[in-house]
């Protein structure tokens, strides 16, 4: 049996990093916007320009739609990645927030039902991708030991989080695997 407090903190699915998604599988089902979250989901806090491996993975998803950078951080971190990788982005977001992102999404008239929001943080990018009604997946961060110290404490919450809906929700904790998760 599942419990409401809960559900804004799962997955649609989880998968171990960006390049384990099957974005051909999602736009089959109709999905061609993707928001990625910035830091430790696409590069860590230490690398500070887009590397060829993150170039080559950005190209690809964009033959499947349209690629949105999406962070908390502040425009001269997200704007170089925005350059190097030529796609849109938004920062000082303010996740788990909704006013910032629901006025883009309003602005572009964004389709929520044909968008994907990809993260590695269960306290906000999920928080966030659930009350925009938004198919999500929690990905591993790239590297943890890089984290600033408000992202720790996210991390503190985001392990009792998983440890709830194991409690709560385990037909749905084992189908996706988030056993894996539980290290971070």
């Amino acid at each position: 049996m599942s419990d409401i407090k809960v559900l804004k903190y799962i997955p649609n699915e989880y998968k171990k990093d960006v390049s384990s998604i099957d974005f051909n599988s999602l736009k089959m089902k109709g999905m061609d916007i993707f928001f990625f979250d910035l830091d430790n989901t696409l590069a860590d806090y230490e690398t500070h320009h887009a590397t060829d491996e993150l170039k080559s993975i950005i190209n690809n998803v964009k033959s499947y739609g349209r690629v949105i950078i999406v962070s908390n951080n502040k425009y001269p971190r997200v704007s170089t990645y925005m350059k190097e990788l030529d796609v849109e982005g938004i920062y000082r977001l303010d996740k788990p927030f909704t006013k910032k992102i629901k006025k883009f999404i309003n602005d572009n008239n964004i389709d929520t039902s044909k968008a994907v929001w990809i993260g590695d943080q269960v306290m906000t990018d999920l928080k966030l991708s659930y009350k925009l009604k938004i198919y999500s997946i929690l990905v591993d961060p790239i590297k943890p030991s890089t984290e600033k110290w408000y992202t720790r404490i996210n991390r503190f919450f985001e392990r009792r989080k998983i440890k709830q809906i194991k409690k709560k929700c385990e037909e749905r904790y084992n189908s996706l695997n988030l056993e894996d998760r539980n290290g971070i």
